[in-house]
């Protein structure tokens, strides 16, 4: 029997049946909108804004707010001139189905904002509320066409009390105002309560994946939740990911996974959520990035690097306190090239402090030790040549001591450093050392 696939990993949720968890934040927002508040919802890629607000404008039986609700998305129109925007935001309240006062349809390409306004308004009088949804509202934000006047006088539309805006963005108001200059001495801006989105608790993402598997009819076993929290976290866009793969691999009788299976997911998974990952370091700073490359444990790392991460719905908070994401995240983190860091796991080498970390834990070397091990680490995998281990530790020498008893020496002393770790320096008889990851790797070699 082929069970159908109740996780999402493709756009929106649109079904109110597959919404989960946002309860909270959806009360919130209405609670505002019954006052007449201005809402901006905020919250990285992917972490369900749109979801969210497409859910506000759908469940109209269960809004307090007697209102239309009118959703525009603002991303293809981040060129457009204002006459253009007022155009296209009576366009979609006509689609919405309500009549435009002083306009007849077909609409006009373009409209003045005086024309749009006196509509608004004459409209309000007799229709009750409207309440603009804007998705992505970046890109009016930075529409180079669209500047203090603008936008003052979408507020001027809301200072009555009958049009009320919620907007969704990556970014607070705050930044984009400062983003885009032309746009700062504008007071819509203020007039906004702002609600963050954050990754769901653990609970509430293991939760989902019961729920809706179980709905399908094929509930995930409960090694099967971990698996997937293991390598998406409690974030809703990519535990939609896992869990869509996943359902697809198991064995729909008892909800479990092949070890084969995991492979399978786990390879796919990374495929499709590494580009998000990607961009999301490159929101980093360097210092961040570099902190992350040598150790991905949160506990002790500067409050400036937790604030970043949670703001990039990339860290929860665990028991012990903040900690990434997932372990594929952390994992992830570990693989990326950062200047003057040396990955050779499970070592770290930090060239600038001459720092060296195993597992996150720092170990002490100094002089020859660190610089065999720091050569051996670039080679890694590698057999590095008696000579040239020679001639990088003592240079200037032209001939190697018989039996290399120096080099051995310096050998032993870094073996005897890295402790459980030694069996990772390996020895070709006669011919040099390389730095493995495991014993094991080595004999397979």
């Amino acid at each position: 029997m082929k069970f159908v696939n109740p996780f999402f990993s493709r756009g929106p949720i649109r079904d109110a049946r597959f919404f989960w968890n946002r309860n909270e934040e959806m009360e919130q927002a209405r609670g505002l909108l019954t006052q007449g508040q201005s809402v901006s919802i905020v919250g990285p890629r992917r972490i369900g804004k749109s979801s969210l607000l497409l859910q506000l404008g759908n469940r109209v039986q269960e809004n307090p707010v007697d209102a239309h609700w009118i959703y525009f998305n603002c991303e293809a129109w981040s060129t457009a001139p204002p006459e253009s925007l007022y155009s296209l935001l009576a366009e979609a309240i006509a689609a919405d189905g309500i009549a435009l006062p002083g306009i007849a349809p077909p609409l006009a390409t373009q409209l003045d904002y005086r024309t749009f306004r006196e509509t608004i308004l004459n409209l309000t009088r007799t229709q009750g509320c409207l309440i603009f949804l804007l998705d992505e509202f970046e890109s009016l934000a930075m529409n180079p066409h669209l500047g203090a006047d603008f936008f003052s006088g979408l507020r001027a539309l809301a200072t009555g009390g009958q049009v009320v805006f919620v907007t969704v963005s990556a970014r607070s108001l705050g930044w984009l105002t400062f983003a885009e200059p032309s746009a700062l001495s504008s007071p819509f801006f203020n007039i906004f309560a702002q609600i963050n989105l954050y990754p769901f608790t653990v609970d509430s993402a293991a939760a989902m994946l019961v729920h809706f598997s179980r709905q399908a009819g094929a509930a995930f076993a409960p090694g099967t939740v971990d698996f997937i929290l293991n390598l998406s976290g409690p974030h809703p866009f990519f535990s939609q990911i896992a869990a869509y793969i996943a359902f697809e691999q198991m064995d729909a009788s008892t909800g479990a996974l092949t070890v084969a299976a995991q492979e399978r997911i786990s390879a796919d998974f990374l495929t499709q959520v590494e580009s998000h990952w990607h961009y999301a370091w490159q929101e980093l700073p360097l210092t961040d990035r570099k902190q992350l490359a040598l150790s991905t444990a949160l506990q002790d790392c500067p409050a400036a690097l937790t604030r970043r991460l949670r703001g990039l719905a990339l860290m929860v908070d665990g028991e012990d306190g903040p900690r990434l994401l997932s372990p594929a995240l952390g994992d992830f983190f570990a693989r990326q090239p950062v200047a003057g860091v040396i990955h050779a796991p499970p070592l770290v080498i930090d060239e600038g402090q001459h720092r060296v970390l195993v597992h996150g834990q720092e170990i002490e070397l100094h002089g020859l030790e660190y610089e065999l091990l720091r050569l051996l680490a670039i080679h890694v995998g590698d057999i590095v040549l008696q000579e040239t281990l020679h001639a990088t530790l003592w240079p200037g020498e032209a001939t190697v001591d018989a039996g290399n008893e120096r080099l051995k020496s310096v050998v032993k002393g870094l073996r005897r450093k890295l402790g459980d770790h030694a069996d990772l320096v390996q020895n070709e008889r006669g011919r040099g050392y390389a730095l493995m990851k495991s014993r094991r790797e080595w004999q397979t070699q």
